[in-house]
């Protein structure tokens, strides 16, 4: 089952767990790879389809609204925007889009068949609108396309949705020597270069198979955005063999950052759900770092007296709106409220990794979003913030926020 036909009615599937279920793209993903065998080509383009259309929705949504008078239901209007992305944006004759994507509808709504093929079919003899409004061209829901134009301007928010309308690279940490390093992997065919905000970073294309780089097996890098690496920099110890804390962190790659950069202190990697513990584990043990340690509890009640640990990185659970070069599934799992809430948690979890931070401890409060309200609206209730960097999203790296605090 894996002919072209199929592989619209997949991304039919994982759209629908997206968009009407507000399930996470990859995990749907994964959960559907798991049960069909795809050959690596029909997995590839799977992908790009369901992210396709994830990235360009709002414009798509615009393209195909021209042709309907009446709101379609789900399954059609998923089968619109994924026919009118190919249309749009893939190299798919127009025909053969149209053909194979009626095909995929039927077993959802076979009664929408001659509608959606009436529509695309619309669509493939005009071009594109050129009068999109403002949130449809930047690809974001209303409500962040106002908080971002405010907050950056509408310059910077164009320039957000260059960067998450294409496949972002693949990035690493390298810890040992990265100009080496570079040079082994060149030698070996790949394209790698390094990047700008981390001392580690090296960007390679998208596809690149990690399995067959340089140092795979001995624990030589991590995959990590760089933005990612570049938040735990400002972390400082007064004692190298102190006693450093990574709360929420599954899946370990600040974790293998901290335990890096120092080797001789104590590394405790603080997790709640026990489903992300062994994948963390299993990070930690192929970059042999034998001087961290797992810990499953709650980061609102830290097992830690008042004032016992010299540094802490806390990487808050967020709305991941940074991230939407890769998960461009983020946009449409959260709202206004759910932002609210989630500074709100991340606010307490600050104030709890601040009570067992000893007096002149070094913190980073992270979060790969960039909605002010997770950003400085968290760490402006707190005293000893030190420093305060916001990266957006470039064609280089994802979006983050992180602040140092140093307890007074």
């Amino acid at each position: 089952m894996n002919n072209p036909i199929n592989l619209r009615m997949f991304a039919l599937n994982i759209l629908h767990a997206v968009l009407i279920q507000k399930q996470k793209a990859k995990a749907s993903l994964i959960h559907l790879l798991s049960q069909h065998d795809l050959e690596p080509r029909d997995a590839a383009l799977l992908r790009e389809m369901m992210y396709g259309v994830l990235r360009h929705y709002f414009s798509l949504e615009a393209d195909i609204s021209r042709f309907i008078k009446l709101k379609p239901d789900d399954h059609s209007r998923l089968a619109l925007l994924l026919g009118a992305y190919q249309i749009r944006h893939m190299r798919v004759p127009n025909h053969a889009a149209i053909s194979e994507t009626v095909a995929a509808i039927k077993p959802y709504a076979p009664q929408a068949a001659g509608f959606v093929n009436a529509v695309l079919r619309k669509a493939s003899n005009q071009a594109a609108p050129d009068k999109l409004k403002p949130h449809q061209r930047a690809e974001l829901p209303k409500w962040m396309y106002k908080s971002w134009r405010d907050a950056f301007g509408a310059d910077a928010v164009q320039s957000i949705k260059q960067a998450c309308v294409t496949t972002p690279d693949l990035c690493l940490a390298v810890f040992n020597n990265r100009a080496g390093w570079i040079e082994k992997a060149q030698a070996q065919g790949f394209v790698a270069r390094e990047g700008a905000l981390s001392p580690y970073a090296v960007l390679l294309d998208a596809n690149t198979n990690v399995t067959q780089l340089p140092a795979y097996d001995e624990g030589g890098f991590i995959v990590t955005d760089q933005a990612a690496q570049a938040a735990t920099l400002p972390i400082t110890l007064a004692d190298e063999t102190g006693h450093i804390l990574d709360i929420c962190a599954a899946p370990g790659g600040k974790t293998a950052m901290l335990g890096k950069r120092f080797p001789k202190a104590t590394v405790t990697a603080i997790e709640l759900s026990p489903k992300r513990i062994p994948p963390l584990q299993d990070n930690l043990n192929r970059l042999q770092l034998e001087h961290v340690d797992i810990l499953q509890a709650d980061a609102l009640n830290l097992p830690y007296q008042n004032n016992s640990v010299d540094a802490i990185f806390l990487d808050a659970p967020c709305s991941a709106s940074g991230t939407l070069r890769r998960h461009p599934d983020a946009k449409f799992l959260h709202d206004k409220q759910s932002v609210q809430n989630a500074a709100k948690l991340q606010a307490q979890l600050l104030k709890e990794a601040l009570r067992v931070l000893k007096v002149g401890g070094s913190l980073v409060y992270a979060v790969c979003s960039i909605h002010p309200q997770e950003n400085e609206a968290v760490v402006n209730q707190f005293e000893g913030v030190q420093s305060i960097q916001r990266l957006l999203p470039s064609p280089e790296h994802d979006g983050f926020f992180f602040a140092h605090i140093i307890k007074s």
